[in-house]
């Protein structure tokens, strides 16, 4: 069981025990008695906090790197809404939709990954059989390759789970995201769940809209996306509408759901229905990447192997095209 999981049971049972009518200290000794490892003690750290005066978010605040922002800012919200039960419940569904995408994803690119994998040894082994190279470049050639994809899997790692890190490091990476063919498709998707998600949360605890707009656009996950619902935060302190600062890139459908949210007074219904849509469509975009992509790398392989066997050829005959067949 991941990390991610592990902490979306912890909320869960929280959630279970705070809405029994348990008390909060209670609850977290029940809840940590059913735990183990480096969770036990973050929790036990927390529940020893709270003990001693300090409040839910600031306990949590001590262990950022196990509690991230949306959940801080939930329960937060939820302390002063006296809303902490059904607030837990909403943060345990919430991460176990975030680690089924990424389950997903990493299910879907691992195939790919390996065929690159495959594609770095095979590619410079023509070279080899001609003899241009040696055994030893052939493997530079190939560990060069596969060091670079190691490179690029850090860097998504990093900005996959450090999202709060350097704006200048998170910008370019997610511009170009959103452009790469079909992934970025799935990634857009995903980040616009994310913020409808985030967003239904935060209001469901009561947190005003024009709050909960400007907080949720930290939990996109990509600040291309994010800018789009920025505008919201604007026109609602002005007295608008969020749907009158929704950028008009996001897609017709989902600005008019909104706006029907809004004017009908059923804004938690449509944002779900939002993040419900949004979520299929990216798992969609996700399974379509995966399923092409081996097909793209197998071509690129084989057109190359198909060059280079014309290559030979042509070293070994002389100009191919003067042969008579």
């Amino acid at each position: 069981m991941s990390a991610r999981n592990r902490l979306a049971r912890a909320y869960y049972d929280l959630s279970v025990m705070l809405d029994a009518g348990v008390p909060i200290m209670r609850s977290f000794d029940i809840v940590i008695e059913g735990r183990r490892g480096y969770l036990k003690r973050v929790l036990s750290q927390v529940r020893d906090s709270v003990s001693k005066g300090a409040s839910l978010t600031e306990s949590m605040g001590k262990h950022r790197h196990v509690f991230p922002t949306l959940d801080r800012m939930l329960v937060e919200a939820a302390e002063h809404s006296g809303s902490l039960g059904e607030s837990f419940k909403m943060l345990s569904e919430w991460h176990e939709f975030v680690q089924r995408i990424v389950a997903r994803m990493v299910m879907g690119l691992a195939y790919p990954f390996l065929i690159l994998h495959a594609a770095a040894f095979i590619l410079p082994a023509p070279d080899l059989i001609l003899g241009s190279i040696g055994f030893g470049q052939y493997l530079s050639s190939a560990f060069f390759v596969v060091i670079w994809l190691y490179v690029l899997l850090l860097i998504i790692a990093i900005r996959v789970y450090r999202p709060e890190g350097s704006r200048l490091f998170r910008v370019p990476i997610d511009f170009v995201t959103l452009r790469i063919p079909v992934l970025g498709g799935a990634v857009y998707q995903l980040c616009i769940s994310r913020y409808m998600r985030a967003f239904g949360m935060l209001y469901k605890a009561g947190v005003p809209i024009a709050e909960s707009v400007e907080r949720a656009a930290r939990a996109v996950g990509n600040e291309s996306v994010a800018k789009l619902f920025r505008g919201s935060i604007a026109t609602v302190r002005s007295g608008g509408t969020a749907y009158d600062g929704l950028s008009p890139r996001l897609p017709t459908e989902y600005r008019h759901l909104w706006q029907i949210g809004e004017e009908s007074g059923e804004l938690e219904k449509t944002v779900d229905k939002i993040a419900e849509i949004s979520g299929n469509r990216s798992e969609m975009y996700f399974r379509g990447f995966a399923r092409g992509f081996p097909i793209l790398i197998y071509f690129i392989i084989m057109g190359f192997m198909a060059y280079k066997i014309l290559t030979m050829a042509q070293g070994v005959y002389g100009n191919i095209d003067s042969f008579a067949f």
